[in-house]
């Protein structure tokens, strides 16, 4: 797979671009003292993965795509930065909206994103 390529429940995709966010997450002890002292309790990291499309694709390649957006969870296998590996994590799903586009009688779509968001701080491996 690309780096780029990702896996959702055992089908992969294609995307053009991949981007990630590696965000703390912060426990109930955090936060600043009256001296301004920020205390941090960091009990996780949240990854965020976002793919980018933006290349010509049928409306079926669409629809398929943007039918991951029914999913309430699931597991995405992609590349990871940070590990510099191909990881599985349980994943929540975000996109944008997507503006039809069309050329000749096909339709597509202009370039939109999907977000992949991290459910919980444990690794699926």
């Amino acid at each position: 797979m690309k780096d780029s390529d990702f896996e959702v429940d055992g089908i992969i995709f294609s995307a053009d671009g991949i981007s990630w966010e590696y965000a703390q997450l912060d426990g109930d002890n955090s936060g600043r003292s009256e001296d301004g002292t920020m205390y941090r309790d960091v009990i996780g990291l949240t990854n965020k993965v976002s793919y980018d499309f933006i290349d010509f694709r049928g409306e079926k390649e669409i629809s398929n795509i943007l039918k991951l957006l029914e999913k309430t969870s699931c597991t995405l296998k992609y590349y990871d930065l940070k590990e510099m590996n191909f990881i599985k994590k349980n994943m929540y799903i975000v996109g944008d909206a997507v503006k039809l586009k069309k050329i000749g009688d096909q339709r597509t779509c202009e370039p939109f994103q999907i977000r992949f968001i991290q459910m919980d701080t444990d690794d699926l491996g």
